[in-house]
Parts: structure tokens; sequence; C-alpha cells
């Protein structure tokens, strides 16, 4: 076997160790029911865990396959609305957040926390070209976040990218809005969060809003 063969061999395999994640991860959908009678459906209700995972090689194989990936496949186009399962649920957000946390305000491990916000809205027709400006900085955000290069990460419990369009009452007008959260814990102080800030600011050319969790 010469070397080139010995090479490609090795290539083919790798070490558990080399690709696990600092901490393990969970995916959770948002949904909005199409149903007029269940508009007052609990928020706990419309949200599901999706996918699980602490090594980075399952994360890619899980993102290389979901529609989400690919922000028309869901969201607005521009032209369609979409409505998945036999419930017609539309999707209004999705989640990262550490293994045990829920997306939620409730949960323990989120209580009296911070959210920073970062919002943008879609300043022409073109639709598409906003998507994959928008679903390029929110796949950058959670590699930032589950390979801990974030800033302060360590005391982030997720973060979110939440659909906020809005349907004109009076005309057929749809103002296309997403905004991507970052839940952060008590172990996060001011300072750190000013700049978390700054930092997503420069990063991510959005001027965040700071909101605590109730």
């Amino acid at each position: 076997m010469d070397s080139a063969e010995l090479n490609l061999e090795e290539s083919d395999t790798i070490e558990k160790s080399k690709v696990l994640l600092n901490r393990e991860w969970s995916f959770w959908e948002n949904y909005e029911t199409k149903s007029k009678n269940d508009k007052e459906a609990e928020y706990s209700k419309l949200l599901k865990e999706v996918f699980s995972f602490n090594d980075i090689i399952s994360f890619w194989q899980f993102w290389n396959n979901y529609p989400g990936s690919e922000l028309k496949k869901i969201f607005f186009d521009g032209e369609f609305f979409r409505f998945f399962f036999k419930e017609k649920y539309r999707i209004i957000a999705m989640n990262f957040f550490q293994k045990g946390v829920r997306p939620e305000w409730e949960d323990e491990k989120n209580k009296q926390g911070n959210i920073l916000t970062l919002s943008y809205t879609a300043k022409s027709e073109d639709i598409e070209n906003f998507l994959e400006d928008v679903g390029g900085i929110w796949i950058k955000l959670i590699c930032l976040l589950i390979g801990e290069t974030l800033p302060f990460c360590n005391n982030i419990n997720g973060i979110r990218f939440v659909d906020k369009t809005k349907f004109g009452i009076y005309s057929n007008k749809v103002m296309v809005i997403f905004k991507y959260e970052i839940w952060a814990n008590t172990k996060m102080n001011d300072k750190e969060l000013d700049e978390l800030k700054a930092y997503c600011t420069k990063e991510f050319g959005c001027q965040g809003t700071i909101k605590p969790i109730k």
C-alpha cells in the first residue's frame, strides 16, 4: 500500500473526541396554527424539540437535510406562505438551545436573564436575496454559539430566529421582518451584555436591544 492510499484510508475515519462539542444542543421549532379556533393555543403546545446533537458531524448532517436551512422553503418567500403537518402549522421560529433548557421565559435556567435582539426588515421587493442574507447571518450565529466562540458564550443558553412578518389589515401588503434573539442567563453581567451587543452590532450590522426576561 503506497502513501497516497494510506492517507485516503486514514481520512475515512476520525476520533469522536475530535468532533465533540463542549455542550449538547437541541433544535426546536415554534408553530402558529392556521385554525382560527386554536389561536389561543398555549405557547408550549406549539413548541417542539426536533433534534439533539453533541458533535459537529451530527449537526451538519441534520442541517444539510433540514428544509429550514433554506429560509425560503419554510418562510414567506414574497409569494407563498407555507404550512406543515396535518394540523396546518406555520413555522414562526427556530431555536438552538443547550440541551435541557426550553426556549421559554418560564424555564428556570432562563428566568431573570436577558435577551439581546437583532431585527432586520426587508427594504425592497427582492425577498429572495433578503432571505439569503438573513439566513447567512443565522447559520453564522449558530456556528459561533455551538463552537463556543460567541463572546461570553458560557453564559448564553440559546438563540432564536423569529419570523415577525406583518400582514396588512386593509391591504395585501406584507412587511417581512425577522429577528435574532440571544438568551443570556443571570451569570452574564451588564458590562458583558454591553460588550456582546457591541460585538453583534459590528459583526452583523444591526444595533441590538436588550430586554430582561420576566
